[in-house]
Parts: C-alpha cells; sequence; structure tokens
C-alpha cells in the first residue's frame, strides 16, 4: 500500500533455533519497523522497531537477513526472509529507504509542506504505518510458555504459590509481579488499552510511542515518506521493465544497474559512451557517478 508507506512481501522465515521449522509469513514494512504477519489473517505475529534493528543485509541473492535486539534480548538475534532475488533486492531497498527517511526525520531535514490543514487530516486518517498495531489476542502466540521458566526473567525470583508468574505484553516474557508494575497502551489507537509490561519495556514502549507521536505530528514528514514510497514505486517498475545490462533495439543508449552509494537502492541508469556522467538518485535525490565500464 503505498499510499500509506507500507509494503508487503510474502516470503519465507526461516528457522533459527532448535525446534523452529520455516514458516510463510508476509514481511510488511513501514516507518514504525517490520512486521511478520499471518498470511491468512494478517494477523501481527512479530513486530521489530526499526530502533531495534541493528544492521541488514542480502547473504544471497534469495536471503535477506536482520538482527534485531528486543529489549528482553542480551544480544541481537538474526532473522532470515527468503524469497526470489527481486523481492529480496526489494526489501533491501525498501528497509534502507525506510531507514534513511527517519534518520531525515530525527534530524528535522524532512521539508514543510503548502498542504491545507484539510488535506493533512486526511493523510492522517489513512496514515495506516503509525499505528503499532499489536492486539494482545496475537502477542499470546509468541509468549515464553509457563512451564518453560521457573524464576522472573528480570530479578530471579523462584516462582512459587506466593510468587505468581506474569507475561510482558511487549516482549513475552515471564516475569514475577514486582517486576512488571509498568501500565501502557502498545499502540496509538485511541481505544488501546494499558497493559502489564516489564521495566525494560516501559521504556522502550515509551518512547516508542512518543517517536511515533513526532513523526505523526511532523506533516512534511508523512507527505515526504509518501513521496518515497511513490519514488520506489516508480523505480521497482523500471527495474521490471529493462532487464539488467539490456540494450534496447535501434537504440544506443545502454543501460546498467546500479547501486546508489548514499541510500543502496537500486537503479536501471543510462550508461555513458565514455568516460564517467554525474546522475541524481532518483530516490534520495543524491548525486554520483556513473563511468562507462
Amino acid at each position: 500500500d503505498f499510499r500509506s508507506g507500507i509494503q508487503k512481501f510474502r516470503v519465507k522465515l526461516l528457522a533459527e533455533g532448535y525446534g523452529q521449522t520455516d514458516m510463510d509469513v508476509l514481511c510488511q514494512i513501514g516507518l514504525d519497523g517490520i512486521q511478520m504477519l499471518d498470511p491468512a489473517t494478517s494477523r501481527t505475529l512479530r513486530i521489530y522497531p526499526f530502533e531495534a534493528v541493528t544492521r541488514w543485509e542480502v547473504l544471497d541473492s534469495c536471503i535477506f537477513a536482520f538482527w534485531a535486539k528486543m529489549p528482553a534480548d542480551f544480544e541481537a538475534k538474526r532473522i532470515r526472509l527468503k524469497s526470489s532475488s527481486y523481492t529480496t533486492t526489494t526489501i533491501l531497498d525498501t528497509v534502507t529507504a525506510a531507514s534513511v527517511q527517519l534518520k531525515e526525520i530525527a534530524e528535522g531535514k524532512v521539508p514543510n509542506s503548502s498542504r491545507t490543514a484539510e488535506q493533512l487530516a486526511e493523510k492522517k486518517k489513512g496514515f495506516d504505518w503509525m499505528n503499532l498495531v499489536k492486539p494482545p489476542i496475537e502477542e499470546k502466540e509468541h509468549w515464553v510458555p509457563d512451564e518453560a521458566v521457573n524464576k522472573c526473567t528480570s530479578c530471579g525470583s523462584n516462582f512459587n504459590a506466593f510468587v505468581r508468574k506474569h507475561h510482558c505484553r511487549n516482549c513475552g516474557e515471564i516475569f514475577c509481579d514486582k517486576c512488571t508494575q509498568g501500565r501502557t497502551p502498545l499502540t496509538l489507537d485511541e481505544d488501546a488499552t494499558p497493559v502489564r509490561v516489564c521495566d525494560r519495556c516501559m521504556a522502550e514502549v515509551t518512547q516508542r510511542l512518543d517517536n511515533a507521536k513526532e513523526a505523526v505530528n511532523r506533516s512534511g514528514a508523512m507527505l515526504s515518506h509518501e513521496d518515497l514510497a511513490k519514488k520506489l514505486k516508480e523505480e521497482m517498475n523500471r527495474n521490471s521493465k529493462a532487464p539488467t545490462g539490456s540494450r534496447f533495439q535501434g537504440s544506443e543508449t545502454r543501460k546498467r544497474d546500479v547501486e546508489c552509494p548514499t541510500c543502496t537502492v537500486h537503479l536501471q541508469v543510462e550508461v555513458p559512451s565514455s568516460g564517467s556522467e554525474t546522475i541524481e538518485c532518483s530516490v534520495c535525490q543524491h548525486p554520483f557517478l556513473v563511468s562507462a565500464h
């Protein structure tokens, strides 16, 4: 959905540990992060906010990997997504573009818009990528099982008849009552109910929602992200119509697939007949050189 700045890809989530199996999911990418959705019901299975994503790369032509460190993690965990080489490259470009956009928002580089207040209100109605949707009924799908833990994840207290187990609704880990005193909604939805979270997630969720509110209030950010999504769509359409290194019949113009050194988006550009030529990235607008060879 390019109008809301969201892109979805049908991929296979590869197993990373013992007892896990590969799973078909929808990978949804927006400014709120990378989400894994159930392809049948579109329910959220897991969400990785961009502030938790430490790095990403293409491991081979068909596997995109990223590393995320959630509040309950001691180190970043790897997540691998398998699909076609085209989809893998598109995911790389989309994640990179979203990361660049978030950096510009944080640095206050997003230009102001001349749109009217009425137009901005309409934009906010469809501003799906800022609705950090994490319904409690879906959170249970990845909660740690009760029988798997006998001590509080935070303080190490042994569970018994007097020290009961409580799940953090954000990370799914198990804690005692003293370590889950925080109560906060997990989304920006007006009807969102405050739920029990651990101390670490209380800080993480509060920061996430504060960042989301700030971005929603930046009208220029909404419009700029929409423009970015449109440019990505146009670039993807050009890439799908023009094979790498192709030479069009009846023309001496050569096309080549190159990577923008700034935002790493893959572009189809005209190659000069000799020497080098400066072109402007159609996504981030940064200039770079393209040589004949």
